[in-house]
């Protein structure tokens, strides 16, 4: 059975998390930089592939790598790793960025997976 099915709905992490993996879900197709899911065991991982922006050096290529939740989510920001090689970011090394664990001060919990993809995108 699945982590989806398996999570409790009354846990404030699990009840946003979900609502982020619906509204990935009705976008479906809508975005054409990135995808994103949970994986099938933990609903505290998420895995993701973003497309290269067009007009950069990244043009052309498909990045995969994950996103790890805290169990304090939305509170607390994730750990976000590459886990394809892509010039930029070392793979299965944790992110340095203003919205990831390495910067807890500057984290909002009114952003959301789909806002650290777009801040890593740009």
């Amino acid at each position: 059975m699945s982590a989806i099915a398996n999570a409790n709905p009354r846990n404030l992490s699990v009840k946003r998390i979900m609502k982020e993996y619906a509204e990935f879900q009705k976008s479906k197709g809508e975005n054409d930089y990135f995808t994103a899911a949970p994986c099938e065991d933990n609903l505290f991982e998420w895995h993701f592939t973003i497309r290269g922006p067009p007009d950069s050096d990244f043009a052309g290529g498909r990045y995969h790598g994950r996103i790890l939740l805290p169990s304090q989510y939305p509170l607390k920001p994730p750990d976000i790793m590459m886990l394809t090689p892509s010039g930029r970011f070392e793979t299965n090394t944790k992110i340095c960025l203003s919205i990831s664990s390495f910067h807890p001060k500057n984290w909002q919990p009114s952003w959301s997976i789909r806002t650290v993809l777009t801040a890593l995108i740009a």
